[in-house]
């Protein structure tokens, strides 16, 4: 039998049974849970940009190796979708920001860390197996938890200057700060995200 890619809507489908099943406590809501994102982090920090940008503390370490080359070395806040290695753009003013603490998890995490949004609680999310250390038998370990309030909003939005522009999801926190993560499914996440709230 030949392998076929796993589509986003499976992949998608997956990620939800997973964090149904093993991440949810009983009567939690889940509002959205981010599938990997593979690529790197764009950090614009006081308008000062790091790309790639790498933790500025420390982090679970995950086991293998980054996948992807190098993002383009003059690449524009307007043209980051436009870069295939490039995952999130996080735009910040300090770095104790909700936007700029996840983002050392998204820079370490080699494209395993997830973010995870609940009626309770939003969290990055990492498959137990791949740290470092970590006991298997437990499917995931959750880092910088806090309470749901810290999200504003997310929603979808197409980003980039190439045609088609690209999906993107934004999370807007309500100390200002901003994450975006590319996903082809942004704008069914950001449906249900509004729906579940």
């Amino acid at each position: 039998m030949e392998n076929t890619p796993l589509t986003a809507k499976t992949v998608d489908e997956i990620v939800e049974r997973e964090l149904h099943q093993f991440w949810l406590a009983p009567g939690e809501r889940l509002i959205v849970g981010c599938p990997p994102a593979h690529g790197y982090v764009g950090l614009l920090l006081d308008g000062k940009l790091t790309l790639p940008y790498e933790p500025s503390r420390e982090t679970p370490v995950v086991t293998g190796k980054t996948r992807w080359p190098l993002p383009a070395p003059d690449v524009l806040e307007g043209d980051w979708t436009d870069d295939p290695t490039i995952a999130y753009w996080v735009v910040a003013r300090t770095a104790d920001q909700t936007a700029a603490r996840l983002a050392d998890h998204l820079a370490g995490g080699k494209g395993e860390a997830r973010l995870t949004l609940s009626d309770r609680r939003l969290a990055v999310v990492y498959p137990a197996k791949l740290l470092e250390g970590e006991d298997p038998a437990q499917p995931f370990r959750t880092f910088d938890e806090m309470p749901s309030g810290v999200v504003r909003s997310v929603t979808a939005l197409y980003l980039g200057r190439s045609f088609p522009a690209r999906p993107v999801l934004q999370f807007v926190f309500a100390d200002g700060s901003v994450v975006y993560q590319r996903d082809l499914l942004a704008v069914t996440r950001a449906d249900r995200a509004h729906s579940r709230r």
